[in-house]
């Protein structure tokens, strides 16, 4: 073999060897670039992430809200409707049911002006009983349907929102009382009552 041919023939196997190595070179670069790129997805994909149900409720419960239903007087004064209302969530039934009762003195249209709720305890047998100021008998105008609307919108207000509760007693600085203007006897308590439709004339 010529020395032309020799140094030829070596060239040849050196470029070979240059172009394997290359070669795997350039594989090796891409593995390690597509790796990094499935990683950074998956990042990506971690950081974007939704938040699931879970998380959205556990938000809506954190704002420490809740709705009651009131019965309130509607525009004619003769019967009562259901009104939605929200308020803070109290620790216990009996500290939600206060706050619910303070809200309807402000709201139901059936209470006169200044009444105040100083106790409201409940009972294992369902029974709520309701200490009001004395304003509620005072400055109460009198009627049975007006009584009847004070009475009823108590009732419901509590027993349509608390389970717990069944019936409704209501006491006057402590103390029961015969009636609030001389006719519906207080004496009882009293369950839920539908007032959908026209009570006794007012001023009755």
């Amino acid at each position: 073999m010529s020395r032309n041919k020799l140094v030829l023939l070596v060239l040849c196997n050196i470029a070979v060897v240059l172009v394997v190595v290359t070669t795997i070179f350039i594989l090796d670069r891409l593995r390690e670039d597509n790796s990094l790129e499935r990683a950074k997805v998956k990042e990506d994909v971690v950081v974007v992430e939704r938040p699931s149900s879970e998380s959205v409720i556990a938000d809506e419960v954190s704002e420490g809200r809740v709705q009651v239903t009131l019965f309130v007087v509607d525009s004619s004064g003769r019967s009562l409707v259901p009104a939605i209302h929200e308020i803070l969530i109290e620790p216990n039934v009996q500290d939600q049911a206060k706050e619910v009762v303070r809200l309807l003195l402000q709201h139901s249209g059936t209470f006169p002006q200044g009444v105040e709720l100083h106790e409201l305890f409940i009972t294992s047998q369902g029974m709520a009983f309701v200490d009001l100021s004395q304003d509620v008998v005072s400055k109460h105008p009198g009627g049975t349907s007006a009584e009847e609307l004070t009475v009823y919108s108590l009732s419901n207000t509590l027993i349509i929102n608390f389970p717990a509760i069944q019936l409704v007693k209501i006491l006057v600085e402590g103390r029961e009382v015969k009636t609030l203007a001389g006719h519906l006897d207080l004496t009882l308590p009293y369950g839920r009552h539908e007032l959908s439709e026209r009570t006794d004339n007012p001023g009755v």
